[in-house]
């Protein structure tokens, strides 16, 4: 659909696309949110490697952070550019690949350089799923769709402990990033 054109209401096909595209958008966010989390509940076992202390752990975790709020002021840019498909693809894809590759780091600078492109990566999802919104819903149901792919957040950090907790019992800190890693990258490819 092109900004500023009328959205159709009904019950027909459109509708069911806008309401598939708004769940999608849920999961995205809940994804990206497990993703995100995933550090934490890993940290304990993460700890144990060689010169992590709780100070370095510290630096790691909140990295992400100062990415992800620079990143998201370009991300609004590219995301009225190159549109929502494309970017929130390209966020998810990258995202995954940062989410994945933790599994390989070696000590500090290479987690926490993981973790910083990881922020990177995640900050154009929010400005997608608020251009998704207003490009596929009339202003009367916004409200409702953007409460839709909010709660996602809030389901991503509730689901992460026990996912990851699971994940890292059965296959290690390592393993449980690599699979979060790989289901991003099964969300964009059915979000593309």
């Amino acid at each position: 659909m092109q900004e500023g054109a009328e959205v159709p209401r009904g019950r027909g096909a459109m509708t069911r696309v806008r309401w598939g595209i708004v769940g999608m958008a849920f999961l995205g966010t809940t994804i990206n949110y497990v993703d995100r989390a995933n550090l934490a509940v890993a940290a304990p076992f993460i700890s144990d490697e060689p010169n992590l202390g709780s100070f370095q752990m510290g630096l790691i975790l909140s990295g992400f952070f100062w990415t992800y709020a620079v990143g998201q002021l370009l991300a609004g840019y590219l995301v009225d550019r190159y549109g929502a498909r494309i970017m929130y693809t390209f966020s998810a894809v990258w995202w995954s690949v940062f989410t994945a590759a933790a599994a390989l780091a070696q000590g500090f600078a290479s987690l926490f350089g993981f973790r910083l492109l990881l922020g990177t990566g995640e900050s154009p999802a929010y400005p997608s799923n608020v251009k998704v919104t207003g490009e596929w819903f009339p202003k009367q149901e916004r409200g409702l769709a953007t409460g839709i792919y909010d709660s996602g957040a809030r389901a991503g950090t509730a689901a992460a402990a026990p996912i990851e907790a699971g994940l890292i019992a059965l296959i290690g800190w390592r393993g449980s990033f690599v699979v979060t890693g790989l289901v991003g990258f099964l969300w964009a490819a059915a979000w593309f």
